[in-house]
């Protein structure tokens, strides 16, 4: 088990190889209550490749996350699927834009 650093408090992080944690139709959840974040195993995600797989456990990470940080931060639309979803989809368009900036150099 790993764990991970959400603005100061601990969140469990678990990838359930064996397909049996509870996660139902569900490729992730985050307990927020219990700090723990569980996400389906890359064998387990929908996808014809394995990096069509593997895209779609990194956005649910993002995902999980993002539910994480709402909670810690206290913001209200945490439980807002289409927002988190969104939010979780735009992270890598950021970074994305990020990167290139910091590229560009003064």
């Amino acid at each position: 088990m790993k764990t991970v650093n959400i603005l100061g408090t601990p969140y469990s992080f678990k990838e359930d190889d064996l397909n049996n944690l509870g996660l139902g139709e569900n490729d992730g959840y985050c307990k927020v209550l219990d700090k723990e974040i569980v996400i389906r195993a890359t064998e387990y995600m929908s996808g014809d490749s394995q990096q069509t797989k593997q895209n779609r456990k990194d956005h649910v990470i993002r995902h999980e996350l993002v539910h994480a940080v709402a909670q810690e931060c206290g913001v209200p639309y945490g439980e807002n699927e289409e927002l988190v979803d969104w939010i979780a989809h735009i992270i890598p368009v950021v970074n994305k834009a990020f990167e290139e900036i910091q590229g560009l150099g003064e």
